[in-house]
């Protein structure tokens, strides 16, 4: 299950695939939100007779996908700010 939620994710988004395999490893939030978002999709899939069935499920897929984004833009900028954050801690004295 972890490696196919983690093809998908990358597959959706290619030009994230560093980032989304570093977290995807190292965070478990992160992991939880892709392993609901494949639990969403199965959902989708299952009940695509019943539009109205798979429409919510693709609601919620859909809120998951923005939630793993945010998270993924949130942890991504920490990352990239962490050495300019820490330069400032020693009042420039590393040069």
């Amino acid at each position: 299950m972890a490696d196919a939620c983690l093809q998908t994710l990358i597959s959706r988004f290619p030009r994230l695939e560093l980032s989304i395999t570093r977290l995807y490893r190292n965070d478990p939030e992160f992991r939880a939100i892709c392993e609901e978002m494949e639990v969403a999709d199965a959902a989708r899939a299952r009940w695509r007779d019943l539009p109205e069935r798979a429409d919510e499920y693709a609601a919620i897929f859909d809120r998951l996908q923005d939630e793993l984004l945010e998270h993924l833009t949130r942890k991504t900028r920490a990352e990239f700010l962490r050495p300019l954050q820490e330069g400032m801690k020693d009042n420039g004295r590393n040069s």
